[in-house]
């Protein structure tokens, strides 16, 4: 630890260094120039910069200027993410929203700053000219940048949220949200670097009374240019330094586990599961399935009886898979029809292990517990992982796990669900023998016995193992 501190301290100071030379590099280039053009109207020195910088910093003026001009670039800044934000999930959500707004912001994007200040001049007072420019260039950035997010949002992280039950406000908060975040970083880094640019140039051609730009047009009328370029200078420094607080605040931290729950507290007591579930029977008859020009289900019959396991096998390939995912409603069969699942709560096991990788194991686990007006118990969801082998590994994040543990995980958040159905698509793929009938011995008379359980797999083991009393080859 010394060691790396160390290491750390000599990295900035080394940085620190390379900036003063770079910084003393130019202003001596700057200084020698000055002397070889040897006129302050066409390039002041810095000395002389820096004296019209201190006669600046001695007015009262100069202090409301700059504070009129932070809060034009903080405000413009507010109201386009805001807005693009809006704007983003609409069209996100809406094709025709989308539609409508393809030309208004390829518009924005491409005309110039001056071309739209010149127009908000005609509109608006001269002190909210450059709010309005300022917003009109960065709303492009927001908007397409989340939009973009949005359209690249995991379908599978969408499906496990439809399966359990989670509101529209969990999924936003869990899923999307998390997953836009790099959008919505880069547009914030883009849009403060661009607001002092349309700010100050909308305000020179304005001349609100109290901005920078409005000292800047008057320095140039009268011919001041030490003056023009103290301006120019406290503009760079302030635009420079937003820029770093902004990106300070928003830089990305490595990813680490954390302790605790972001799902809500949850009570300290072990749920009170009710096992009176309503015993039907799920009928499937006639089940064809194409995607394109493949037919990858054709005339799938089974009648699956309530309370038992039933295993639905066949080769890789055959649409086992498919056969449970239109059992779950995640996809319509082309023909025939599912019965007995239309009021039934159904958890399932996907092949892929599909963990919010922005959760711990905890919450991971307790995601299936919080859906529809559902509340998470702690302590079940710390018996599941001690169950599962997880008791050490509960404040972990998906990363930070074996392939093994990644699976152990998504198959106790699919038990946790305390769903009538349950769907296990090769549920220990990865897990040696001993595991298995490890983990089974000690979850199934608590979360799987008296339950309608769909086991897909061509693994006899597996099939044993869960007590299969039937089995339904798909061709």
């Amino acid at each position: 630890m010394k060691t790396y501190t160390t290491n750390k301290k000599q990295n900035i100071i080394s940085k620190a260094g390379e900036w003063l030379f770079v910084c003393l590099f130019w202003i001596v280039a700057w200084y020698a120039l000055a002397m070889i053009v040897s006129n302050t109207l066409l390039l002041p020195s810095p000395k002389e910069t820096v004296i019209a910088l201190g006669f600046l910093l001695g007015q009262k003026k100069f202090y409301l200027d700059v504070a009129w001009t932070i809060i034009r670039c903080i405000l413009a800044m507010v109201l386009s993410f805001g807005t693009g934000a809006a704007f983003a999930t609409a069209a996100y959500k809406s094709r025709w929203i989308r539609r409508i707004l393809t030309l208004p912001v390829s518009f924005f994007k491409a005309v110039p700053v001056m071309a739209v200040v010149i127009y908000l001049i005609l509109l608006l007072e001269s002190n909210w000219v450059a709010v309005a420019a300022c917003f009109l260039m960065c709303f492009p950035i927001v908007y397409t940048n989340l939009l973009a997010g949005l359209d690249s949002c995991d379908r599978e992280l969408l499906e496990v949220a439809r399966i359990y039950g989670l509101s529209a406000f969990r999924t936003a908060s869990l899923i999307y949200f998390p997953w836009i975040r790099p959008q919505m970083k880069a547009a914030v880094k883009l849009i403060s670097g661009l607001s002092w640019k349309a700010v100050v140039a909308a305000e020179v051609l304005s001349i609100p009374k109290h901005s920078l730009g409005y000292g800047m047009i008057n320095a140039k009328y009268y011919l001041e240019t030490e003056q023009l370029f103290a301006y120019i200078a406290v503009i760079v420094i302030l635009s420079m330094t937003m820029e770093k607080c902004i990106n300070q605040w928003i830089e990305k931290k490595g990813q680490c586990g954390y302790k605790g729950s972001k799902l809500g507290s949850g009570a300290s007591n072990t749920s009170s599961n009710d096992d009176s579930y309503r015993q039907d029977t799920v009928e499937l008859c006639n089940l064809t399935k194409s995607f394109g020009e493949k037919k990858v289900l054709e005339s799938f019959s089974a009648a699956i009886e309530p309370g038992k396991t039933t295993c639905i096998s066949g080769p890789s390939g055959v649409g086992k898979t498919t056969v449970a995912r239109i059992i779950a409603g995640l996809e319509r069969a082309d023909e025939g029809t599912v019965e007995g699942t239309s009021d039934k709560r159904v958890a399932y096991l996907f092949q892929e292990d599909r963990l919010l990788p922005w959760l711990n194991v905890y919450d991971n686990l307790a995601l299936s517990m919080i859906g529809e007006g559902r509340h998470l118990k702690d302590g079940e969801v710390v018996a599941m992982a001690e169950s599962l082998g997880l008791g050490d590994n509960l404040w972990q994040l998906p990363d930070q796990l074996s392939g093994g543990m990644r699976h152990r995980v998504a198959l106790g958040r699919t038990l946790l669900a305390d769903a009538e159905i349950i769907i296990l698509d090769e549920p220990f793929r990865g897990l040696d023998k001993e595991l298995k009938e490890s983990i089974v011995n000690k979850l199934y008379d608590r979360y799987i016995e008296g339950k309608t359980l769909i086991l897909i797999s061509h693994n006899d083991e597996d099939k044993e193992l869960l007590k299969t009393e039937k089995t339904y080859f798909v061709q």
